[in-house]
């Protein structure tokens, strides 16, 4: 257990404070959490939007259209105005297989596997 959590740690500092742009290089906001799948594979990504941050968007991982790991940024495929009326979280927000089907729904995406 000590060896996943090890590897979960450093998958999400990976991306942390990777800022987040849409397609057409507008900034959406910065990477402010990273959920994983049991495998450890990148699920979601969240993002805090709003002027003071005060909000996080969550966008599945299968939205992101590309990394780029030396200028810290990922780009989404979806524009800023569509992720910033997103589903929301905060840390006292379960994420439910319920919210996760909102989410995906809102995105256009189809769930690959439901586990």
């Amino acid at each position: 257990m000590e060896e996943r959590s090890d590897r979960f740690t450093a998958l999400e500092d990976r991306y942390a404070g990777y800022e987040v742009y849409d397609p057409a290089g507008e900034k959406i906001g910065k990477v402010d959490d990273l959920f994983v799948d049991e495998g450890d594979q990148p699920e979601y990504i969240g993002v805090k939007m709003g002027f003071l941050g005060t909000r996080s968007t969550l966008i599945p991982w299968e939205a992101v259209s590309s990394t780029d790991d030396e200028g810290r940024t990922i780009t989404v495929a979806t524009d800023k105005a569509t992720t910033k009326n997103g589903p929301t979280f905060d840390d006292d927000r379960e994420i439910t297989p319920e919210f996760e089907n909102e989410v995906y729904s809102y995105y256009g995406l189809q769930r690959s596997s439901s586990t």
